[in-house]
This record gives structure tokens, C-alpha cells and sequence, in this order.
């Protein structure tokens, strides 16, 4: 059978781990926040940045060793 290139079951565990890393990061930013430094919109800025960054760079690691 010929690979259609996108494989449902693992998009959609990605997207559930995603949004709960994104859930866990928030609460840590609620619970948190007021002992840092930083305000609670520059932590969740820092937050995006870092996964967006992560995965950027986790694709691109995937891609280059012919995973995806």
C-alpha cells in the first residue's frame, strides 16, 4: 500500500501533546508568574517563542534524516 503522506494517528497524538504542553506552560505562567521578573504576557511570549523555536528546529532535524 503507497504512503499517502500524512498519517492521521500521528498528527493527531502531536496536536494533543502540543496543546497539553501549551496547557502546562500556561499554568505555570498563572501559578508562577507574579515571582519573576517579567510580566504574564512577556512569559507567555517567551513560552510561544521557545516551542515555536523547538519545533522548528525539531522538523527540521526529522526532515533532514528522511523521517517526513
Amino acid at each position: 500500500m503507497a504512503n499517502s503522506g500524512n498519517r492521521f494517528g500521528f498528527d493527531f497524538v502531536t496536536t494533543l501533546v502540543g496543546s497539553g504542553l501549551t496547557l502546562l506552560v500556561s499554568a505555570g505562567i498563572m501559578r508562577y508568574g507574579e515571582q519573576l521578573q517579567w510580566t504574564a504576557t512577556q512569559l507567555y511570549a517567551i513560552g510561544g517563542g521557545v516551542l515555536l523555536v523547538g519545533g522548528l528546529l525539531l522538523g527540521l532535524v526529522v526532515v533532514a534524516a528522511g523521517l517526513k
